[in-house]
């Protein structure tokens, strides 16, 4: 197993309900393989040092869920529960794994960001979720977050997609930890 997906599975580990933490070792299974590999920035410009290069994408994905996981301990956005220690993680661990998109039947993907990425996420998860058998309300929680994440960049002159900006507390909260592990600042976590 390689060194990020490796430290990915540790963070899906830290998952508090075990039926959840199973649903997402089996999502695991089905992302696609660029995700292990591409940068989180295609052009470097919107992501720190640490995020670009071989596997970028998802040492950015568990910064995300660590920022997640660590604002709903201040409980300024929502109350500090194992449930929502949960949402926050997943939604951070997930929110991009389709961030160039689909994989076609030869294999190919985009080599760049897909401006719609975060509703294909969600519904991918959604289905995937479903299927395991996770409580409804977790998994609208879930999806609705990373549906959001991208705040008020929810419009682009290269897609008609409009995506929604975070409104209900762990919406804001994902953002939050999004835009927060994205700064030119951050040094990264390993």
């Amino acid at each position: 197993m390689n060194t990020t997906k490796y430290e990915f599975m540790k963070e899906i580990m830290k998952i508090n309900d075990p039926k959840l933490g199973m649903a997402c070792v089996n999502l695991v299974q089905s992302v696609p393989e660029y995700f292990w590999t591409i940068p989180a920035s295609s052009t470097g410009k919107y992501h720190p040092e640490c995020d670009l290069g071989d596997g970028g994408l998802v040492r950015h994905s568990i910064m995300v869920a660590t920022a997640a996981d660590e604002l709903v301990t201040s409980e300024v956005f929502v109350e500090d529960t194992p449930l929502n220690h949960d949402i926050a993680r997943v939604a951070g661990l997930f929110h991009d794994v389709l961030k160039s998109g689909e994989v076609d039947d030869e294999g190919n993907y985009s080599a760049h960001t897909e401006f719609n990425h975060p509703l294909l996420a969600a519904k991918w998860i959604r289905s995937l979720l479903t299927f395991e058998g996770i409580d409804e309300t977790i998994v609208d929680e879930i999806c609705l977050a990373i549906e959001s994440h991208m705040g008020k960049w929810n419009t682009s002159k290269y897609s008609d997609a409009v995506l929604p900006v975070p409104s209900s507390p762990m919406e804001k909260l994902v953002h939050t930890a999004d835009y927060v592990a994205s700064r030119k600042w951050v040094k990264g976590l390993w």
